[in-house]
C-alpha cells in the first residue's frame, strides 16, 4: 500500500505549502468503489473522514470495515433511503430540500445531531439537483426547527468540464456566499468545495474541506 502513503504524503506536503484562507482544509477520503483493505490502510495512515455516495452498498461496507472513523454521505439522496443514512451517517454534504432534511431528522435514533451542509449550484448549466445560492437562507431557515440536524455550511460541485477559470469563479463566489453567511450571523464552519482534479483552485478559494478520491487512493476497483 506504498502508493497509498505517497499520495497521502504528496496532497498534504502541497496543502502545507499553500495559503489556506479559511484554514488548512480537512480531507476526506471518497471511499465508493474501493477496496476495503485500501480504506483499511488508509485509516491506518491517519484519515478519519470517509465518504460514500451510494447507501445501500456504503452501509454494508461500513459495518465491514467496523472502523473509529466519521462517514460522510456525499451522494444524491432519495427519500426512501434515507432512514439508512440517518443512523448510518455523521455528515451530509448534500442537503438540497427541506423535506430530505426532515426525513433525516425524525429517522435518526442515532446520538448527537447529524451534521449536514446544503449543496449550492455553482453552474447554471450544471443538472445536479442542488440549491440555487439565492435560495439558501430560505433553506436555512426552514431547518431551524430541527433538533437532530445540525447545519455546518455549504457544499458545492464545479462541473468537470468547466475550464480552469470556471472553477476559481464558481468557487470564488460560493466563498463569498458562505463569507456573507456567517457576517449575517449564521453558525456555520464548513465550506465544502473540491475534489481531486481541483482541490487546489477550491483551497484558494477558502475551502476547509475537500473530498479526495483518485488523487488518494488511485483508480477505483470495480
Amino acid at each position: 500500500m506504498g502508493n497509498l502513503e505517497n499520495n497521502l504524503s504528496s496532497i498534504l506536503s502541497e496543502i502545507k505549502a499553500m495559503d489556506c484562507p479559511n484554514g488548512e482544509p480537512k480531507i476526506i477520503a471518497v471511499s465508493k468503489k474501493q477496496s476495503l483493505e485500501k480504506i483499511r490502510a488508509l485509516h491506518a495512515l491517519g484519515i478519519q473522514n470517509f465518504a460514500e455516495n451510494f447507501a445501500q452498498e456504503a452501509v454494508e461496507r461500513i459495518n465491514q470495515l467496523d472502523l473509529k472513523a466519521v462517514w460522510h454521505f456525499i451522494g444524491n439522496i432519495q427519500s426512501n433511503k434515507t432512514k439508512l443514512i440517518a443512523n448510518h451517517f455523521d455528515w451530509v454534504h448534500s442537503i438540497t430540500r427541506y423535506k430530505i432534511a426532515e426525513r433525516l431528522n425524525n429517522q435518526r435514533k442515532r446520538e448527537g445531531a447529524m451534521n449536514v451542509c446544503i449543496q449550492v449550484k455553482l453552474d447554471e448549466n450544471d443538472a445536479r439537483e442542488s440549491v440555487k445560492p439565492i435560495e439558501v437562507r430560505k433553506l436555512m431557515d426552514e431547518m431551524q426547527n430541527l433538533e437532530k440536524i445540525k447545519l455546518r455550511g455549504l457544499m458545492g460541485i464545479s462541473s468537470p468540464v468547466s475550464s480552469l477559470e470556471e472553477k476559481n469563479d464558481h468557487f470564488r463566489r460560493l466563498n463569498q456566499l458562505y463569507k456573507e453567511l456567517i457576517i449575517e450571523g449564521h453558525e456555520i464552519d464548513t465550506l465544502s468545495m473540491g475534489m481531486s482534479d481541483d482541490y487546489k483552485i477550491a483551497i484558494q478559494n477558502g475551502s476547509n474541506m475537500i473530498r479526495i478520491g483518485t488523487s488518494l487512493f488511485g483508480n477505483r476497483d470495480y
